[in-house]
């Protein structure tokens, strides 16, 4: 529980305007019990279980609802067959905050909520027939029920966010909206945040290899921020940066080696003099 308050609190520092709205729904990859079985096609992509979100509602700041039974994941994150998606090459939505509406889903018409409204509006990652994943935008990005394991006939998740069956009717019960008696859909029900912060290094290893260059727009794991990994790669100074690390992770510790080198070389080359 204190994890998932520790991100919310982290959200409103970045966001203040989150404090306005009445909800805020989190899903946070890597803070899930990872229960369930994967579908036989991913299970290297899902080897800790399928359960790997954990989903936080909170209400004027306080948190009202928890499940660690979600996932932000497709079944068959990044499959370049399309084998669930009619054909068509499966998105992975890209970490953000986007407004959820109420919506009836697929053909049966069931009860979920929709990330932004109608159109191509959501950010995602696809794949070509060649794995080469491209920047897209997708529409009907929905969050719906699930079984807590996937199948190998037919998937839960082709892009979409899921919550196990049992645990999404109390998020129905919260934010679904009715009118004489009747689910709405279209209803404006707060902001949801999707973060991949949290993942395990070893899943992140391996959704690095398989998401490639995009892997950063996916997943939100690095603790650095991005201008300081540009810096590192920039500065390619003899003495100064010997580029380990550039290309993977750059760690606190490896900055401050290099902020070190970095002011040595300076003060050197401009016959400085170095205030303690």
């Amino acid at each position: 529980m204190n994890k998932i308050i520790e991100l919310y609190n982290s959200y409103i520092i970045k966001f203040p305007k989150l404090k306005q709205e009445e909800f805020v729904t989190i899903l946070a990859e890597g803070l899930g019990d990872y229960r369930g079985k994967p579908n036989s096609l991913a299970t290297k992509l899902h080897s800790l279980g399928r359960m790997g979100a954990a989903l936080g509602i909170f209400k004027n700041g306080e948190l009202i609802f928890l499940t660690k039974n979600a996932s932000t994941l497709p079944d068959i994150p990044m499959d370049p067959l399309g084998r669930f998606n009619s054909g068509s090459k499966t998105p992975t939505v890209c970490v953000g905050i986007y407004s959820l509406y109420t919506k009836l889903h697929g053909s049966k018409r069931i009860k979920a909520f929709e990330l932004e409204r109608g159109g191509e509006s959501v950010p995602v990652i696809r794949n070509s027939k060649d794995y080469v994943e491209y920047k897209s935008i997708s529409s009907g990005i929905n969050l719906h029920n699930r079984s807590v394991n996937d199948s190998d006939k037919w998937a839960w998740s082709t892009g979409c966010q899921t919550v196990e069956k049992e645990d999404f009717d109390k998020i129905v019960n919260i934010l679904g909206c009715y009118k004489n008696g009747r689910y709405v859909e279209g209803v404006y029900v707060g902001k949801i945040i999707i973060d991949r912060s949290r993942i395990p290094e070893i899943l992140q290893n391996r959704y690095q290899q398989r998401y490639g260059k995009y892997y950063l727009d996916c997943f939100n794991t690095e603790d650095v921020s991005p201008w300081a990994r540009d810096a590192w790669n920039k500065f390619r100074i003899e003495e100064v940066n010997d580029g380990k690390g550039a290309k993977n992770i750059v760690t606190e510790e490896q900055l401050m080696v290099f902020f070190e080198r970095m002011e040595h070389y300076l003060v050197k080359k401009y016959n400085l003099e170095k205030l303690l």
